[in-house]
C-alpha cells in the first residue's frame, strides 16, 4: 500500500493508501514501507501547474515557495517527519517525488546510498533520473549469477546507436518470466531493470540457458543489485490516431474525408454495441485499457449477460460508449485496423535491410491466430510534431524472425536507425505505432528531423557539456531541479502552440513555426536529461486558439480544418444517468438463497455506503462510475 498526499499553494490533502504494482526501493525495505510517501505538487484547482510563458510572471511564486519549502525543510504528517527522497522521470513529469520518514535505524540517505553509486555523474538532471530508475513499478523475477549476463556491443554507426537500449535473452528465460507473471503466451520482448541496466531484452536464439545480453548503451550507474525485473512485456496494442498524429498526417497530404470516414466507422460501431454481442466484443477487445476494465466487460458479454438484457452489463457499455466517444471529440483518438501500437525491438540477425521492418501481430481475441505485415507501412512514435516523424517504411516476411510476435523489429543496417528518426526514438522501452493501411500512407516521406540539432550523438550520452568535471552533484541540487523543472516545463505550451499555429497555416504542420515549435519541442522533451529548460521565443506563441482546443479563456475561431470538422460532428453528453438495475439474469439465483437474505441485505447497506462515501470524496456521480472507472 502507498501512502500519498497532494500539495497546493495552502493545503495539504492525505489520500488513502492504494494499492500499486511495487519497485525495487520499496521491495528491498518493505519492513518501512509505511515510511514512504508519494508527494504531488498542484495548483489550488488540483490541476497540474502550468508554467508561465514570461520569466517575470509572479502569479505562481507562492506555489513556487511551497514547494520549495517541502523540498527542503521536510513536512510533518501526524507525528512523523517527512524529507525528500528522489523521484523517477514519469514523477517529474506528474509533478511528483518520494519523501521518507526516518528511523533510527535506516534514513533517506542510507536508501540513497543502497540504490547505487552515482558519484561519477555530474550532470544534476541525469544523477536524478539515474536514481529515479530505481523507482521504476516493477516485478522481480530472478536473481541472475554474474556469469549468466553478457555485455555486448552495440552497433554504432554514423553517429547513430542502432542498439540503443536493445538486448537479448533467451527463450528459457522469457518462458519462466512468462510463467511467473502468469501470461498465457511467452511475450517476444520485456522491459527491464537490472543493477543499473535498464532497456528491453528481445529473445533470441543466440541466447542460451538462462542467459540475457545487455549492453553498454543499457548501463546507467553502478549497482550490486542483480535481480532482473520486468516493467511490462510486449503485447498487441490497437493503434489509434491522435490529433498529433492527424495534424502531420493531414500536411503531408492525406484527404480529409479519410479521416472523418474512420471516425464515422467507430462511431457506428459504438452505436450497435448494445444490439449487437458481436460488435460489443470486437470493440471491447480491441480497445483494451490498462486496468483490463473492457476486458472484463468482454468477458461478462462472453457469459452472455448482454444477450439478457443484464441492465448492469448496459450501463457498464453505455459509459464505456460515452467515454470512447468523448476521446475521439476531444483527442480525435480513432482506432484503426490495419494497425498496431507495439514495443520496438532490434534485428539481430542483420536480416533486415535498410528501411525494411518485420511486424508480425496476433488477434486479442485469439492471440494464435497471427499475421505477418507486408508492404508499405508508416511508423510514428507519439509525441509527432515535425512532419519527418512519420517514416515510411516496408514491412517484409523474414524467416529468421519468425518467433518474434506484436513486436516491430528495425534494421541493424542503414545510414540512421529508423527509430531515431520518429521523433528521436530509440529501444529502450518506446512504442512506435505502425499502420498499413493504404488510405494513410503518405505519396512520399519528409526529411526527418535532424536530432543533433538538440543534442549529441546517444552513443555521447555520457558527455555533457554543462557538467563540471570537478563538481560533486547534492541532494540540494536535486531538490532545486526538481522545483525549477516545474515551473520552466514548457512541454504543454509549446504543443498547444504547435496545434494551433497548424490549424491556422495554409500548409498546416509544413509551416516554418511549426517546424522551429517541433524542433523546441525535442529540446523541452530532453530538459529531463540535459537539465537545460527550453526557451519559448514570443514569435512562436499563440495568441488564438482553434475551437476543437476549448480555450474558453483565450481568443477562438472556428476551425475550418479536419480537427474541427472531426470535433463539431460528435455530440456527446456531458453526463450520464444509468438504467435502474431491475433486470436481474436468473442464473445469478443458487438453490436456499432466500436463508441468507438478511445478511446480504447488511452486507448491501455496507457496500452502498462505501460506495457514497468515495462518490463524495472524489466527486462522482453514480455507481457505475466508480465501479468502472469511467468518470464522465
Amino acid at each position: 500500500m502507498v501512502h500519498e498526499v497532494v500539495i497546493t499553494s495552502t493545503t495539504y490533502y492525505v489520500l488513502p493508501p492504494t494499492m500499486e504494482i511495487s519497485n525495487r526501493v520499496i521491495r528491498q525495505f518493505r519492513n518501512t514501507e509505511n515510511q514512504f510517501l508519494r508527494v504531488q505538487f498542484v495548483d489550488e484547482a488540483l490541476s497540474k501547474i502550468k508554467s508561465s510563458l514570461s520569466d517575470s510572471d509572479t502569479s505562481n511564486d507562492a506555489l513556487y515557495n511551497r514547494v520549495y519549502r517541502a523540498l527542503r525543510d521536510g513536512i510533518n504528517i501526524g507525528n512523523r517527519h517527512y524529507e525528500f527522497l528522489a523521484f523517477s522521470s514519469s514523477q517529474l513529469r506528474d509533478h511528483s517525488c518520494w519523501f521518507f520518514s526516518s528511523t533510527s535505524s535506516l534514513t533517506a540517505d542510507m536508501v540513497r546510498g543502497w540504490m547505487g553509486n552515482f558519484s561519477t555523474i555530474k550532470s544534476v538532471s541525469k544523477y536524478a533520473a539515474r536514481m529515479g530508475q530505481c523507482f521504476s513499478s516493477t516485478r522481480a523475477i530472478q536473481k541472475l549469477p554474474i556469469n549468466d549476463i553478457k555485455v555486448i556491443p552495440d552497433i554504432v554507426r554514423n553517429g547513430f546507436n542502432f542498439s540503443d537500449g536493445a538486448g537479448n535473452i533467451s527463450f528459457s528465460l522469457a518462458r519462466k518470466i512468462a510463467r511467473d507473471l502468469d501470461l498465457n503466451t511467452i511475450p517476444s520482448a520485456f522491459q527491464f531493470r537490472m543493477a543499473g541496466y535498464k532497456g528491453v531484452l528481445c529473445q533470441s536464439a543466440h541466447v542460451k540457458n538462462n542467459k540475457l545480453q545487455v549492453r553498454p548503451s543499457q548501463h546507467k550507474f553502478e549497482s550490486n543489485h542483480n535481480e532482473l525485473e520486468v516493467v511490462r512485456s510486449s503485447t498487441f496494442i490497437s493503434a489509434y490516431l491522435n490529433r498529433q498524429a492527424i495534424t502531420l498526417l493531414s500536411a503531408l497530404g492525406i484527404p480529409d474525408e479519410v479521416f472523418i470516414d474512420l471516425k464515422d466507422l467507430r462511431v457506428r460501431e459504438l452505436d450497435k454495441m448494445l444490439e449487437s454481442e458481436h460488435t460489443a466484443l470486437e470493440v471491447l477487445q480491441r480497445n483494451v485499457d490498462e486496468y483490463g476494465i473492457s476486458t472484463s466487460l468482454a468477458d461478462l458479454v462472453k457469459a452472455g449477460f448482454l444477450r439478457n438484457n443484464d441492465h448492469y452489463l448496459m450501463n457498464l457499455i453505455s459509459l464505456f460508449r460515452i467515454m470512447m466517444l468523448r476521446d475521439i471529440k476531444k483527442k480525435a483518438k480513432i482506432r484503426i485496423d490495419k494497425g498496431a501500437f507495439l514495443l520496438g525491438v532490434l534485428d539481430v540477425t542483420d536480416t533486415l535491410q535498410e528501411n525494411q521492418i518485420y511486424c508480425c501481430i496476433s488477434d486479442p481475441g485469439n492471440p494464435s491466430n497471427q499475421k505477418v505485415i507486408t508492404g508499405r507501412c508508416i511508423v510514428y512514435r507519439n509525441s509527432c510534431f515535425h512532419p519527418g516523424d512519420i517514416r515510411i517504411v516496408t514491412a517484409v516476411k523474414c524467416k529468421a524472425l519468425s518467433h518474434l510476435v506484436d513486436v516491430i523489429v528495425f534494421p541493424a543496417l542503414g545510414y540512421r536507425d529508423i527509430p531515431s528518426e520518429c521523433s528521436g526514438g530509440n529501444l529502450d522501452g518506446d512504442d512506435f505505432t505502425i499502420i498499413y493501411d493504404e488510405r494513410l500512407i503518405p505519396i512520399k516521406a519528409y526529411e526527418p528531423m535532424n536530432i543533433n540539432q538538440n543534442r549529441k550523438p546517444r552513443m555521447l550520452e555520457n558527455e555533457d557539456e554543462n557538467e563540471d568535471k570537478n563538481q560533486s552533484v547534492t541532494i540540494e541540487d536535486i531538490k532545486k531541479f526538481f522545483v525549477n523543472y516545474l515551473f520552466s516545463d514548457k512541454l504543454e505550451l509549446i504543443a498547444n502552440a504547435h496545434l494551433a499555429k497548424a490549424d491556422s497555416s495554409d500548409v498546416g504542420a509544413l509551416n516554418g513555426k511549426c517546424i522551429r515549435l517541433a524542433q523546441l519541442h525535442s529540446g523541452a522533451v530532453d530538459y529531463l536529461k540535459t537539465g537545460t529548460p527550453p526557451v519559448f521565443p514570443p514569435e512562436l506563441r499563440a495568441d488564438e486558439f482553434p475551437d476543437f482546443m476549448e480555450k474558453s479563456d483565450k481568443k477562438s475561431y472556428k476551425s475550418n480544418k479536419v480537427l474541427g470538422i472531426l470535433y463539431r460532428s460528435i455530440n456527446v453528453s456531458e453526463e450520464y444517468t444509468p438504467l435502474d438495475v431491475k433486470n436481474f439474469d436468473k442464473r445469478l439465483y443458487a438453490d436456499g438463497f432466500e436463508e441468507f437474505l438478511d445478511d446480504a441485505r447488511k452486507l448491501k447497506r455496507e457496500y452502498d455506503a462505501n460506495i457514497r462515501g468515495l462518490m463524495n470524496q472524489f466527486g462522482i456521480n453514480n455507481e457505475i462510475e466508480v465501479t468502472s472507472g469511467y468518470i464522465v
